[in-house]
């Protein structure tokens, strides 16, 4: 018998909203009390008699990753102070490497399979050599929480000290190597709040800064010049910054006040400070000042105002001068300048068809920075551009010895909704292409990320096994700017899901076809993809909703729950009664009605701090009252990761998500393939 589940809201004299349901018991802060996990236990069991049955073909999916790994192209190292990193296989072992410029000889600095040995979760998350590279910081995370513990590795002796505990993954050494500055976390909500100084010789730490206010993130990052670093308080639209000097610990007033809405990020290079800031424009400009005149705001002189159709999105300080990055409709191109300010060259990241991203940047004196780029069928590829000649090169490419590329169709389409014009990605395998092809359909669509169309062999082979495989880049997310952003988040969060209804309904009829579509989203994109299962359930035939935010209201009613007052820009305010409407016409969780939900794999982590298994739990508790469906659906809950899954476990959790969509497609159109 279905039950139908009243939700009872109550405003309360502080202007706060909470809410509870006969699902409310599936939360436990503590993430221990035996009568929740009996039944994450027990949906688990339920989920694994499922994931037997479709083992061969989980399996097969896996084999075929093995049997086609590609030769790796070289992948550039990271330029520090004459010195390359990076983290690579090495004598069969993943571990951190260095060695000299122009050296091929390298030395291991940290072997990451030593340190994760019996661990069923590990992240090294950063990491950073002191000033005689005899030390090396290290911060860890080792149950997927996203709390970090910082050690420091003696490189001689390889003696481990622990450091902090439930800190941020940011490392800086002091000028003397006797102290690392760390981000302390709330440790209720996880949020980062204070810049505290910690002492190799265990004394007791001293917190420089503390950020009150807790719709705010405190955070900081090394500027070009190794002297500094900036530290920076952001709350969703907003920063203030502030210098950091490494040697004595001081901290510098704040450059500009903070002001609603305006956002400014510095960099700093000898004598001199550059900035990318809206403080006088709608759009963000590129500044330039004197370090020493740097708090008048008068002084700021303006190096680089984009048009009104650009925007700036990063920028990056060499010798040879400032490069800065602009997005042009779905266009991003690199933009020279010298150390006068004078324009000398523009480039186009990506060529048409890919995507590409400046995805390795040497340090100030490098003069280098590297270019990822890739499409759906073409395999990525790195390119090598020197600032200073501006010549750009191929570095490296993947190669996949049994890969044809042209077997293989990629294009993107655009769909209507509601007059918006809406790109589509969409790649699939030109000889198994009927009119009755299955779709995959992914979605994310907030905070401005932009889906890559990256090449990957999960995709292919999904090809391969007569699937079109498709991206819905929507409003809320970055395809086109900041303005496509704007248009799909906060109380605009519908149009988001309006749109992924729309690419779904327009798919259908692909290529003149009649094709059943099967969504896939994790976190963000689980919201959406949640929420037209809501509002169009018999337009999907299957999903997979990976970490989903799906508890909207609920969520961002808790100030115990990590980021919750710094994303009401994201998914508004139920604290504001206009702002609480929309959110509950468009939460998951509350919407569940009692209708045809498509059959439905749910994926959490219990000791994801993002978003908490409850919410997953929850809304496949309710999920499953109240659908008319026959399922399946499944709750699978890893009970050793957090957000993200461990890299020795993520090819199998992929490969059951893909087998699950796969065993869903009616086997006569198998068979036509």
């Amino acid at each position: 018998m279905k039950v139908f589940v009243l939700l009872a809201f109550t405003l309360l004299l502080m202007g706060t909203v909470s809410a509870s349901d006969q699902f409310s018991w599936l939360r436990d802060d503590s993430r221990s009390e035996s009568n929740v996990l009996n039944y994450l236990n027990q949906q688990n069991n339920k989920t694994q008699q499922y994931q037997e049955r479709i083992r061969l073909l989980s399996e097969s999916l896996q084999d075929n990753w093995q049997d086609n790994r590609p030769e790796k192209a070289d992948k550039p190292w990271f330029e520090i102070g004459g010195y390359e990193y990076a983290i690579l296989n090495h004598n069969g072992e993943s571990a951190l490497l260095s060695r000299l410029v122009g050296n091929e000889e390298s030395t291991e600095l940290l072997n990451l399979d030593d340190r994760s040995t019996d661990l069923d979760y590990y992240q090294l998350a950063g990491w950073a050599l002191n000033s005689t590279r005899t030390q090396l910081a290290i911060a860890e995370d080792v149950t997927g929480s996203e709390q970090y513990r910082v050690s420091v590795v003696d490189l001689k002796t390889h003696q481990v000290t622990p450091i902090a505990r439930n800190v941020d993954s940011t490392l800086a050494w002091s000028k003397d190597d006797q102290s690392l500055y760390l981000v302390q976390l709330e440790q209720q909500t996880s949020r980062p709040y204070a810049l505290t100084q910690y002492f190799l010789d265990q004394s007791e730490p001293n917190q420089l800064i503390e950020e009150p206010d807790s719709a705010w993130l405190l955070s900081y990052y090394l500027s070009s010049d190794t002297q500094f670093a900036i530290v920076q308080a952001n709350n969703e639209d907003s920063s203030e910054q502030r210098l950091l000097n490494l040697d004595t610990g001081e901290i510098s007033k704040p450059f500009l006040p903070r002001r609603t809405g305006v956002e400014y990020y510095v960099d700093v290079v000898g004598s001199r400070l550059f900035s990318n800031s809206n403080h006088a424009r709608k759009g963000f400009a590129f500044y330039s000042v004197a370090l020493n005149q740097a708090s008048k705001i008068d002084n700021w002189n303006a190096v680089f105002k984009p048009s009104d159709e650009s925007r700036i999105s990063n920028f990056h300080l060499f010798e040879s001068g400032p490069v800065i990055i602009t997005q042009t409709g779905a266009s991003q191109f690199l933009q020279f300048f010298d150390n006068d300010g004078r324009h000398r060259s523009r480039q186009l990241i990506a060529e048409p068809g890919q995507v590409a991203w400046v995805s390795q940047v040497g340090d100030y004196q490098s003069n280098k920075l590297h270019i990822r780029s890739m499409s759906l069928t073409q395999p990525a590829k790195w390119e090598r551009l020197n600032t200073d000649t501006l010549k750009r090169e191929l570095f490296s490419q993947d190669h996949y010895p049994e890969y044809q590329k042209s077997n293989y169709y990629s294009e993107q389409v655009i769909v209507n909704s509601g007059g918006v014009a809406i790109p589509v990605t969409l790649a699939y395998r030109k000889d198994k292409l009927t009119k009755d092809t299955p779709l995959f359909l992914y979605g994310y669509g907030a905070y401005g990320m932009t889906m890559k169309p990256y090449f990957m062999p999960q995709i292919i082979s999904l090809l391969d096994e007569g699937v079109i495989y498709a991206i819905a880049h929507v409003r809320g997310g970055g395809f086109y700017g900041d303005a496509w952003y704007q248009a799909g988040k906060g109380v605009k969060k519908e149009n988001a899901i309006s749109d992924f209804i729309a690419v779904a309904r327009d798919l259908t009829t692909y290529d003149q076809g009649r094709r059943p579509i099967y969504a896939m989203g994790g976190s963000a994109g689980g919201t959406l993809v949640a929420a037209a299962l809501n509002q169009a359930p018999d337009l999907f035939n299957g999903a997979v909703l990976k970490v989903p935010f799906v508890d909207i209201v609920n969520s961002m009613s808790d100030s115990v729950i990590p980021l919750t007052a710094q994303q009401y820009g994201e998914w508004g305010n139920p604290n504001i009664a206009d702002e609480l409407k929309v959110m509950q016409q468009y939460d998951p969780y509350l919407n569940i009605s009692e209708q045809n939900y498509p059959p439905i794999l749910i994926q959490v982590g219990l000791n994801d701090r993002r978003v908490p298994y409850w919410e997953g739990a929850k809304y496949y508790a309710k999920l499953s009252e109240l659908t008319t469906g026959s399922g399946p659906y499944l709750l699978s809950t890893n009970f050793t990761q957090g957000h993200s899954a461990d890299r020795r476990r993520s090819q199998s959790q992929q490969a059951f998500e893909y087998a699950f969509l796969l065993s869903l497609i009616p086997k006569d159109i198998k068979a036509e393939q």
